[in-house]
């Protein structure tokens, strides 16, 4: 990951956005970093792996509470009929 102080980045801000393209830019201020910066398609793939991550998880959570009981699901076709979706 290539790093920039925020002054550096800012006095070469066209660089810092090819090399964005490419790889992952670290900004620091104080030494410290306060931003990254990263090419929008690989931050939009970044953000649906974490929502992914996030439903994985939320499903394994459900399947380990107590109240997980697969024999008091509904079908589809079941569930289709209460809302009035397919005839009786």
């Amino acid at each position: 990951m290539a790093k920039y102080s925020a002054a550096e980045a800012r006095a070469k801000f066209n660089e810092v956005l090819t090399l964005a393209k490419t790889e992952a830019v670290e900004i620091h201020k104080h030494g410290k970093p306060v931003a990254v910066m990263v090419d929008a398609m690989k931050y939009e793939e970044f953000l649906d792996y974490v929502e992914d991550l996030e439903d994985s998880l939320a499903i394994l959570e459900i399947r380990a509470s107590e109240d997980f009981d697969p024999s008091t699901w509904k079908t589809l076709e079941e569930v289709e009929r209460d809302l009035g979706l397919r005839p009786l």
